[in-house]
């Protein structure tokens, strides 16, 4: 989660004597801080007042860092572990900080829609400060006014009927994904399907929003966009702001300029690069969102700035998880034959009676097809945590005290592979979704007890492209599986190897596959040759 190996880095440009200086300042902070750090997280758990339910905490914490340096490389199984032995709601001591770890979903519906008002906020993050021009957009900034104007501006421009206006466009980036996906395995006998995806979820923000694209991974925007995505979600990520634990770095933050840094970042690549996107989106002649959202600046009380933060939170959001999201079916289903042949037998079925494939309004006759699409983003989450919230005020759930300040955090792994919601979730097993073909977005906004994945959030907080992103996914999982089957790589001997899927990356906010290679192999059967 955490890497300390890099506290100490210094800039390589500083000349010798810089470096000394911040050496010996950073010797004078350690020192004069180890002791209020030991008061501060010497506890095993913040204190509960007289009356109210004890929340667990795990035993193996350190001296200073708490739970910081036995979370492990990934840190959503660690979490989903202790809630087994600690249950439904547990505590971690993070530096100074406090984090409620929340595993049941109705524990957590509770905490975040039924309290929502005093759970909704952020917590304090360098980069947020800088990335949401010091409040504004929806993803980073707390829940205040103008972050309630600026979700009901997104959400309008991010309605299903805003959306289906752009089913043409939809259609094209997904039969343009799986033709460039097939292509290159002929081409190169296997290929990493990831640029692919993140070129194909990219273009779907891009040409629904800023009413253009890009070509193909090679693309200079779609490089510049990717390096900004990137960047952004690593300084996001807990690693970007070690003083929210350790308040005393915030000294070595200020030596090795963290803040300017931040601040140069925000003022000269994401600014311009939004500010481009925006500008030639407005004058074109195609329709797209950002149009729709211009037209409301007025009307929700926002201004330039407010319009490139929400863009960002738009851009960002969109290309990473769902990319991901997709990564992980892929490597998924490379597992399962059966279940391929299974959803190829639905599709062909399907196509034969009309003479084409389904649409997204079609989705209860393919039930099969959406399960699997279910299963594979239950069984593997985008992310570990999503991003954290935090009690803005003392709130009592049950009989559960959350101090002002807590910040709150959904185990995605945990609630995911939660058996008191999923029988035997450790099992890939697509059928327990065949009787549920309702949108995944009103499944998130409905009953907590009929919900099928959490991934999405919570309450205020709930994610605002919903709809969008599984409009998305369908039209590309489909046409993989009318075109082709996914089978795994190669070996030098022509061997089949699996792919490990229990090797993960935590990339941030986001928890990508290993790199891997894997074949589309083209379909000599289906009924759309």
């Amino acid at each position: 989660m955490i890497d300390f190996t890099k506290i100490t880095t210094t800039s390589a440009m500083a000349s010798l004597s810089e470096k000394r200086q911040i050496i010996l300042a950073t010797a004078t902070v350690v020192a004069t801080g180890l002791g209020v750090l030991y008061l501060s997280s010497s506890k095993k758990a913040a204190d509960t007042p007289r009356g109210y339910r004890e929340i667990p905490t795990p035993g193996s914490q350190w001296p200073f860092f708490g739970h910081l340096l036995s979370l492990g490389k990934l840190p959503g199984y660690t979490a989903a572990k202790w809630s087994k032995e600690l249950g439904p709601i547990f505590q971690l001591k993070m530096g100074v900080q406090t984090w409620f770890v929340i595993s049941d979903p109705v524990l957590a519906q509770e905490i975040f829609m039924t309290h929502g008002t005093a759970t909704s906020d952020r917590p304090p993050h360098t980069y947020f400060t800088y990335y949401s021009h010091g409040g504004r957009g929806v993803a980073c900034s707390n829940a205040d006014k103008r972050w309630k104007r600026a979700r009901a501006a997104l959400l309008s421009i991010l309605a299903p009927q805003r959306v289906n206006q752009f089913t043409d466009v939809l259609l094209y980036e997904a039969d343009a994904l799986v033709e460039q996906l097939i292509s290159r395995t002929k081409l190169f006998g296997q290929v990493d399907p990831s640029p692919c995806l993140q070129n194909a979820a990219m273009n779907f923000i891009l040409t629904t929003c800023f009413a253009t694209r890009i070509s193909s991974a090679d693309d200079q925007l779609f490089k510049d966009i990717m390096a900004y995505v990137h960047a952004s979600m690593k300084m996001a990520g807990p690693e970007g702001d070690l003083c929210q634990f350790f308040p005393v770095m915030s000294v070595l933050d200020i030596l090795v300029g963290k803040k300017r840094k931040y601040s140069n970042f925000i003022a000269k690549v994401r600014d311009p690069l939004f500010t481009r996107l925006i500008d030639e989106a407005a004058s074109s002649d195609k329709d797209s969102m950002i149009k729709s959202f211009l037209a409301l600046k007025e009307e929700h009380g926002l201004d330039d700035k407010d319009v490139i933060v929400t863009m960002s939170d738009l851009l960002g959001g969109g290309t990473d998880t769902s990319s991901v999201s997709l990564s992980w079916m892929i490597v998924i289903l490379s597992h399962h034959h059966d279940v391929q042949k299974k959803i190829q037998a639905e599709l062909d079925a399907f196509i034969q009676t009309h003479g084409r494939l389904p649409t997204f309004e079609e989705r209860d006759q393919i039930p099969y097809t959406i399960a699997v699409q279910k299963e594979c983003m239950r069984y593997k989450s985008t992310g570990f945590f999503g991003v954290p919230h935090m009690a803005s005020s003392d709130v009592v759930v049950r009989d559960y005290f959350i101090p002002k300040g807590t910040v709150l955090i959904s185990n995605m792994v945990g609630l995911h592979m939660n058996s008191d919601i999923y029988s035997d979730p450790e099992t890939f097993k697509p059928e327990r979704f065949l009787n549920n073909t309702r949108t995944m977005s009103s499944s998130a906004n409905g009953n907590v007890n009929q919900r099928d994945l959490f991934i999405f959030g919570w309450g205020r907080r709930i994610c605002p492209g919903i709809y969008l992103a599984e409009v998305e996914m369908f039209h590309i999982f489909v046409r993989i599986f009318a075109n082709a089957s996914i089978a795994p790589p190669l070996d030098g001997d022509g061997k089949e190897v699996p792919i490990d899927m229990d090797a993960a990356l935590d990339a941030g906010l986001v928890t990508l596959p290993q790199p891997y290679q894997v074949r589309f192999i083209p379909r000599v059967d289906s009924p759309l040759k």
